[in-house]
């Protein structure tokens, strides 16, 4: 496996153990030596993980001590890799849940058929959870899957509340990328219900449709994400 894939193996799993707690805020990291030999590979690859995670501030570097996760982390999604709506918010001092508002299976309308690839009225599953940060909702998703990709999905929970390790995990699925669209938007009663907000209050709204290793569109999800909490980007140069 080349480089540039494992030093994304070994910034997953240190970011999955900040998500889950076992890497707690303040707690020191294994040395480069350390972590090399835990993942068997070669130092220049451990610090490009590690680099990767100071720079989207989960963790920091004390000269002549070592790598720490961060105490005081910036609070705000990251969408640059495709990950979780949890693992977008890693490094945050509060906790990120979930809760189902509804678990359907359902035929696909013409705008979700098309994001999908499927015909109109095809089976899908279509899950809509709220996301709370610190037991405050933060956004609403609704996600719509190809039943033929997971059946069933709707009529089981999430593992851990997760859509994205259910159908890696579950279902056997590789999600692989995913287009996103960003805008500003109002928010309509259903969803401002769900968020404890104000129709009509401000609101950022998104469509991301995800892909499978396949190359087949898997996931079709809106979202409506509250100005309380921002979308950190990283941008590299050309």
């Amino acid at each position: 496996m080349p480089r540039s894939v494992l030093y994304r193996v070994i910034y997953d799993d240190i970011l999955s153990q900040i998500t889950s707690g076992a890497l707690k805020a303040g707690a020191k990291l294994e040395s480069e030596p350390e972590l090399a030999r835990r993942y068997q590979v070669s130092r220049m690859t451990v610090r490009q993980a590690l680099d990767l995670l100071i720079t989207d501030e989960l963790v920091t570097r004390k000269r002549g001590s070592g790598t720490y996760v961060r105490e005081n982390p910036r609070r705000g999604r990251r969408l640059n890799r495709l990950r979780s709506f949890a693992q977008e918010l890693a490094g945050s001092d509060v906790a990120v849940t979930s809760r189902t508002l509804s678990a359907t299976e359902e035929k696909a309308p013409q705008e979700v058929a098309e994001g999908l690839g499927l015909e109109v009225d095809d089976a899908v599953n279509r899950i809509k959870r709220l996301r709370l940060v610190g037991g405050v909702p933060a956004a609403v998703q609704d996600a719509w899957v190809p039943y033929a990709a997971a059946p069933g999905l709707a009529r089981d929970p999430l593992v851990d509340g997760s859509l994205y390790r259910t159908l890696t995990e579950r279902h056997g699925l590789k999600l692989r990328w995913a287009d996103q669209t960003m805008t500003a938007a109002l928010l309509e009663p259903a969803e401002a219900g769900a968020l404890s907000a104000p129709v009509g209050g401000a609101v950022l709204h998104s469509l991301r449709i995800t892909y499978s290793d396949t190359e087949s569109a898997v996931e079709y999800t809106n979202s409506w994400t509250l100005p309380e909490f921002p979308l950190l980007l990283r941008i590299d140069a050309e």
